[in-house]
């Protein structure tokens, strides 16, 4: 059985809940949700094993967010914004995201991008 993509989804907005029961849907991928008020040291040990952290633009931190992608290169991260149905991959990749299925695509190729390229 192949590993599943480990996508962690950062905050609390309705926006991301209504994207975590979507995806949780989806089989090969593993989903977990972590609070912006978490203990840096939780997200830090969920963030050991991801492939993707996505997060939604206007509620997290952006200092930690470039923090982030600095000191994990292994990690994808989607920046997700629903003010303009757009999603931008931190890796200077960007792509339209207007349907959970944008979505999963995206998830699914960088996932396996990740997976190949470790």
């Amino acid at each position: 059985m192949e590993k599943p993509i480990r996508v962690i989804l950062y905050g609390s907005s309705l926006f991301l809940s209504g994207i975590e029961r979507s995806l949780r849907a989806e089989p090969g991928l593993e989903i977990v949700q972590i609070q912006l008020d978490a203990p840096d040291e939780c997200l830090l040990r969920e963030l050991m094993d991801a492939n993707l952290l996505a997060f939604d633009i206007h509620e997290a931190s952006p200092e930690l967010m470039l923090a982030l992608f600095k000191e994990t290169p292994q990690l994808a991260l989607l920046a997700l914004d629903p003010e303009s149905d757009r999603l931008m991959v931190l890796s200077n990749h960007k792509s339209g995201a207007r349907t959970i299925g944008d979505l999963i695509q995206v998830i699914r190729k960088h996932g396996e991008l990740l997976t190949i390229g470790s």
